[in-house]
């Protein structure tokens, strides 16, 4: 605990706007009265998040902002207000693209600010999980890979087409007949960038409509021996 309020401190002192070299020298003879408002601002901060465990990264930045302790990026800015919770819609292109952009940040902001523990850690690649594109180039000794076309949520990629569980579509053989890339292919090279991050161990977990027509294809492919793959319930 005293280590975490010591490194609180050292990031109020380098980063609060209360305590600012422009700050501290206008306070003049009231600079221990400042010292405090930093402190109580501190203290109101760590009581909204203790307050509720999945309390949101929106909550937290409207105490922020109440507190002054920290500086409100302008990006953040829309949704200090209670009253800027309804997004605009207008029709028109470069509003439709703004209006993409406050949602996808407004979506963020309603996620529980503990997550930003494993945010940090995804980003410092510390965490067990990482994008088929994030682990290129990178080696472990045990992988495991995950294709899964429905929470994927894309349509540049198609594992179920590689595994041929999905026909391809006219598209597909058209650009292959005139030599343009497809979905498949860069699947494929998705694919197999994952595979080849193991050193030691790999697993592949594959989601599909059609397990047996995978499991067929797989083995015809002789990308797998039978007794290597197995069809779950």
């Amino acid at each position: 605990m005293e280590s975490n309020q010591f490194s609180l401190a050292a990031l109020v002192k380098s980063h609060s706007p209360l305590l600012s070299k422009e700050s501290i020298k206008s306070a003049g003879e009231n600079q221990v009265r400042l010292l405090e408002e930093a402190s109580t601002a501190v203290d109101a901060l760590l009581k909204v998040y203790d307050s509720d465990v999945n309390i949101s990264f929106l909550k937290i930045l409207r105490e922020v902002n109440r507190s002054g302790v920290f500086e409100i990026p302008d990006s953040l800015k829309p949704f200090i207000d209670d009253n800027q919770d309804s997004l605009d819609t207008s029709d028109d292109e470069e509003s439709t693209s703004s209006t993409s952009r406050l949602t996808a940040i407004r979506n963020f902001l309603d996620a529980p600010f503990r997550q930003v523990i494993n945010y940090s850690s995804y980003i410092s690649n510390d965490a067990p999980f990482g994008t088929h594109q994030g682990v290129k180039g990178l080696e472990f000794p045990r992988v495991l890979v995950i294709a899964d076309d429905e929470e994927a949520g894309g349509f540049l990629f198609s594992y179920e087409k590689l595994f041929g569980a999905k026909e391809k579509t006219s598209t597909d053989i058209k650009n292959e007949q005139e030599g343009k890339e497809t979905g498949i292919d860069r699947t494929r090279r998705l694919f197999y960038v994952t595979c080849s991050r193991a050193k030691e161990g790999l697993g592949i977990l594959a989601y599909s409509g059609n397990p047996l027509q995978v499991k067929d294809f797989a083995i015809r492919q002789g990308w797998f021996l039978e007794n290597e793959i197995e069809v779950l319930p």
